[in-house]
């Protein structure tokens, strides 16, 4: 970062960006308590919620019935009856906002059901009701609270192309729109609530949103776009672990994360942090802390450009399937791996891990592949049946590949477990490898059992 803005940081007031989850916001008792979060701020601070839990799968499975015919109005009460009772909870009166939205809900059924249609863009619009909605409810509660508090739509802030479902941002109007909507508002002591995962698509403008979990992103993008001091993702866990501690009772929180390491936990299993999160807090340096908004007081896990040579983490990604090819075509040859890449690209199906031989090359990919594309593989290279119901194990830390010992005590602690592939690769703080799915919860106790139990030294 500049000397000039890490001066203008070092003096300005702490503004912070705090995003509160679908569980942050799913009852009356979780928004009292992340009211009581916000009001706590010793600064600027800016709100972006995630819809109430549950509520974007209910939306799907509402557009879902629509298109099919079936009786979307019961699903549709549904969703109606629970944000009416939070309201009731909350003691709001919110009737006039809500019905507004709540009729917008119906007329999209509607007119899914009348012509058996459901297009993305409808889609993102349906979608859209459950931030919009958390929003609204979120915003009065603080009001109510004594807080000087607006709803914002994402809609007026961020900008994107039409990749509906999962659209791209168009950062330098982003953060035009961004600072242009929310600068006047904290400078006048309005704390805005925005919502998250949505933005607005260019012409014809219409709801996007960013993808599952984008609530994080949307999060990220506006604290680069308001060079927040910190941003805060509230949700249920106090931090991130050592491990999985549904899968590792003894898993610990850990203090600190680098980017880097952050950003692998997150791509590659992860539940905490969405992948997408660590990019425009890397390019702005703003350091972000997960915390827990039902146990406040605990520290969380704070990520920034620190970094400290040794283990964090041991994670798991089930649902990978392995693709094997073999060339003999690839000796003294150039150009297969692109071949590969290029038609992995062309069925639009991303590659997590690569691995290679003289003579062969595995990739893994968290989906079923499809015929189609096996065909065209096989155009040019050997390929086995993919093998599916796989699992990655990946073990991130900053400086494994300076820990020669790391890779044999790995291999030693997975013992007796076949292993289809292992890639290190070019990182520097990743050693990952792919075991069948009913193997991976055996090994990730085993693999952290010899890192964090018998030697935490590492």
């Amino acid at each position: 970062m500049p000397e000039s803005v890490s001066s203008v940081r070092r003096f300005q007031m702490r503004r912070i960006v705090a995003k509160f989850g679908g569980t942050s916001m799913g009852s009356a008792d979780a928004m009292r308590k992340a009211s009581a979060i916000v009001r706590s701020v010793d600064g600027e601070v800016i709100v972006v919620v995630s819809a109430v839990t549950g509520t974007t799968d209910a939306l799907i499975a509402l557009g879902n019935t629509a298109v099919e015919g079936g009786d979307w109005e019961v699903l549709a009460g549904r969703i109606k009856e629970r944000h009416r009772m939070l309201v009731r909870e909350l003691d709001l009166d919110l009737h006039q906002q809500l019905s507004v939205l709540l009729d917008e809900m119906w007329s999209i059924c509607r007119v899914v059901a009348q012509f058996g249609e459901l297009g993305p863009s409808v889609l993102d619009r349906l979608l859209s009701l459950g931030e919009r909605l958390s929003a609204t409810i979120f915003a009065e509660h603080l009001v109510v609270d004594g807080v000087n508090a607006e709803m914002v739509d994402a809609f007026d802030l961020i900008a994107t192309d039409r990749q509906f479902g999962c659209a791209n941002v168009d950062f330098p109007v982003t953060n035009s729109r961004t600072a242009g909507v929310l600068f006047p508002m904290i400078t006048n002591s309005v704390i805005p609530v925005v919502t998250g995962f949505i933005g607005q698509s260019n012409a014809p403008h219409r709801y996007t949103t960013l993808g599952r979990g984008g609530s994080d992103y949307s999060a990220a993008i506006i604290a680069a776009a308001m060079d927040a001091t910190e941003l805060q993702i509230w949700t249920d866990v106090d931090g991130m672990f050592t491990a999985d501690p549904r899968v590792i009772p003894g898993a610990t929180v850990l203090t600190q994360l680098s980017y880097a390491e952050a950003g692998e936990l997150a791509y590659f299993g992860a539940k905490v942090l969405h992948p997408k999160t660590i990019k425009p807090a890397i390019e702005r340096e703003i350091p972000v802390r997960i915390l827990n908004t039902f146990n406040a007081a605990a520290p969380g896990t704070l990520i920034n450009s620190e970094e400290c040579a040794s283990i964090k983490s041991i994670t798991s990604k089930k649902g990978i399937t392995v693709v094997n090819l073999v060339s003999l075509g690839m000796l003294d040859a150039h150009g297969f791996l692109a071949k590969i890449f290029t038609a992995f690209a062309r069925h639009e199906v991303i590659v997590d891990v690569v691995s290679t031989s003289e003579v062969s090359v595995s990739v893994t990919v968290d989906r079923k592949v499809s015929s189609a594309l096996v065909e065209e593989l096989r155009t040019f290279a050997t390929v086995d049946e993919p093998e599916t119901g796989m699992a990655i194990v990946c073990v991130v830390g900053e400086g494994l590949r300076t820990q020669p010992e790391v890779l044999g005590r790995l291999f030693s602690a997975v013992g007796p477990v076949p292993v289809s592939m292992v890639s290190q690769g070019a990182s520097k703080r990743n050693v990952t490898f792919v075991v069948a799915e009913r193997d991976a919860r055996r090994v990730v106790a085993q693999v952290f059992h010899e890192f964090f139990e018998s030697d935490p030294t590492l």
